[in-house]
């Protein structure tokens, strides 16, 4: 099932379950059942063979064979379903190592009613969860695994360890009920199946595939409206166990955290690599230092902004930020964020023992085989960025000799930019940025590049280059108004940092309307011609031309009453190819193509002419000028019409 088909048939089923909670809960158990029911003929079957051979009487050497043939079937179907899940990375604690966050887990667990743990694993994830591995396959009796990650716990106060505790042990509470826990894992014994088959490729792999493909695409939707109020229901007990304040604070320090480390520390420990030719040997030990690291209020204030307009979406169960927020009782629109960041701000401030003080005592190598793990993942990246450097420097060389003879162009200059912020710093850049405005003082990129380097010294003269940038360039607006909030707030100045988070929240919701205008189609549109120089026209037709697979391309542009710029519209139709035996017109990786190839006029919708978009062949086809590739008659896409 296709993706888009996947998210509709969600989204419909939400309004289902809302409105008929007792009938959808009673579809999931009877999918859920059709799986085992499936299982259980497909094993029927099988011995029925073998029984009636043996009622047959008659025994050769080909008796033996027909027997053999749906026992050892049989055979892997049980072992199919017998799913090996190995132990989760990490290293087992005991109570003695760590005995008050053993006391912890057990109280959690009490209050909640939660299932046993067998096991406490240490690992070196940002993250904590719940493993259940069964010991009969997807059948149950499971052994429980729980699994706390240290960078988590060097992230965490205790109380917001025992918060996120409270939400993993949701899952699996008594009170969420038998019937959500057996759902909870028929859902992840599924998937367990579905991929052990794709692995290993098994003889049996005939006896599931055909069913699986049908079958898991609907389990997965059925079950992710109840995997989604799971996720609610465990927030819920998160707050009910430490209370709204806590809760709320730790999924914002989490998400704080997360940034941190992809933001700051990421990018300044492979900035090493400049001058290092190998990869430090203590990455995991410098990264726990990062995780630690304090967060100014600025930049804290900007990324939780920044996940709130951040939609919940259909690609994980968990919702976003903001939807989990207010349904703890979070005010998205008042001064309750301001009062969080600053909690979360003097938190870090005041150095007191995080969560890893739990434990007392680490299993034996454990941070040093980290340590050696983590730097064979990183040597490759670090290897490739540090011959980029090279690269970088020695490409400067050639520009800097061009430079003597002659002017170096725009796009070289531009070029020349990157290269230097690339193998030195943002300061060696700005004398070429500078030479860039000389000769173009509105151009975007430049303009953008300057503003961001004056807003990090703290010259305010920055602001007025980044709004340059974005009058030529709306797709650098978010960045910008980003940049701007953070300067003011960290120069004390809120309520101009506040006026710039709430234009970039209203450029947002824009946005995303225009987004959604322009993407969609109706009979009821309206389009004209182009209008774009016949240069833009000729660069086009160049590219189009070099993409396997392509038959028709128009281009238009599409009225939309609130767009002040013109929205442009490349919509194709793909010729005939073959692809996996399939003689058709594949349109997706003609679109995959195109995308990487063609990035202007900005902004640029690209739309297949095809099923329920096939009107707009004879729509485009009457806009003077708007056809400007083909490789067939267009009679050959079945329209008859011809203007």
């Amino acid at each position: 099932m296709k993706e888009e088909k996947l998210v509709t048939l969600i989204k419909s089923l939400e309004v289902y379950a809302r409105k008929h909670p007792g009938p959808y809960r009673l579809r999931v158990a009877l999918l859920a059942a059709l799986g085992y029911l499936y299982l259980l003929i497909v094993v029927s079957i099988l011995l029925g063979i073998v029984v009636a051979v043996l009622l047959g009487g008659h025994f050769n050497f080909i008796t033996i064979k027909i027997l053999w043939i749906p026992l050892v079937l049989v055979g892997l179907v049980v072992q199919s379903l017998w799913v090996t899940i190995p132990e989760p990375d990490g290293k087992e604690l005991t109570k003695e190592q760590a005995p008050a966050l053993f006391e912890m887990v057990a109280e959690v667990r009490r209050r909640l009613d939660g299932p046993v743990v067998h096991h406490l694993f240490v690992s070196d994830e940002f993250n904590c969860g719940i493993v259940q591995i069964p010991r009969f396959g997807m059948f149950g009796w499971p052994s429980n695994y729980l699994v706390v990650g240290l960078p988590l716990l060097r992230a965490l106060s205790p109380e917001e360890l025992r918060s996120v505790l409270a939400h993993e042990f949701g899952h699996l509470s008594g009170k969420h009920g038998h019937f959500s826990g057996w759902i909870y894992r028929v859902r992840r014994s599924w998937v367990e199946i579905l991929t052990t088959v794709h692995r290993e490729r098994s003889y049996a792999a005939f006896l599931f595939e055909p069913f699986l493909k049908w079958y898991a695409p609907y389990l997965n939707a059925y079950s992710f409206v109840l995997a989604r109020d799971q996720e609610r229901e465990a927030d819920r007990y998160s707050v009910e166990l430490s209370g709204k304040d806590v809760a709320i604070r730790t999924l914002t320090r989490i998400m704080t955290k997360e940034r941190t480390l992809s933001d700051i520390f990421w990018p300044d420990f492979f900035r090493q690599s400049r001058d290092l030719p190998q990869p430090p040997k203590n990455p995991f030990g410098q990264m726990l230092e990062g995780v630690e690291r304090g967060i100014g209020p600025a930049k804290a204030q900007s990324w939780f902004h920044q996940a709130m307009t951040v939609p919940t979406g259909y690609d994980d169960t968990h919702p976003s930020l903001g939807d989990r927020l207010e349904a703890m009782g979070f005010q998205k629109d008042s001064d309750d964020s301001t009062a969080l960041i600053e909690a979360l701000v003097a938190e870090d401030e005041k150095n007191e023992p995080n969560a890893a003080s739990f434990i007392l005592e680490f299993p034996e190598d454990f941070l040093p085989r980290l340590d050696r793990l983590w730097r064979e993942r990183i040597v490759q990246p670090w290897h490739d960025a540090h011959k980029q450097t090279q690269q970088s420097v020695q490409r400067l060389g050639e520009l800097e000799e061009q430079a003597r003879n002659r002017q170096l162009t725009i796009d070289e200059l531009l070029e020349k930019v990157q290269l230097l912020m690339n193998a030195k710093s943002n300061d060696d850049a700005l004398p070429t940025i500078e030479q860039v405005l000389k000769e173009d003082p509105d151009h975007d990129v430049a303009n953008f590049a300057l503003g961001a380097i004056l807003i990090e010294r703290g010259d305010a003269t920055g602001v007025e280059s980044l709004e340059k940038a974005i009058a030529r360039n709306r797709d650098l607006t978010l960045s910008a108004y980003e940049l701007i909030f953070n300067f003011y707030h960290e120069q004390g100045q809120r309520e101009l940092a506040e006026s710039y988070r709430i234009k970039a929240k209203l450029f947002y919701e824009k946005d995303q309307l225009l987004q959604a205008q322009a993407t969609t189609f109706s009979p009821q549109d309206h389009f004209e011609p182009h209008g774009l120089d016949a240069a833009v026209i000729e660069d086009l037709k160049q590219r189009l031309a070099t993409v396997r697979g392509l038959s028709t391309a128009f281009i238009v542009r599409k009225i939309v009453a609130e767009s002040t710029e013109p929205i442009y519209v490349l919509g194709i139709v793909a010729a005939f190819t073959w692809q996996n035996g399939v003689n058709a017109r594949h349109s997706r990786p003609v679109l995959d193509e195109l995308v990487e190839k063609i990035h202007t006029p900005r902004p640029l919708v690209f739309i297949a002419i095809e099923n329920q978009h096939q009107f707009l062949f004879r729509t485009f086809d009457q806009i003077p000028e708007a056809q400007i590739f083909t490789t067939e008659d267009t009679a050959s896409f079945g329209i008859t019409y011809r203007r």
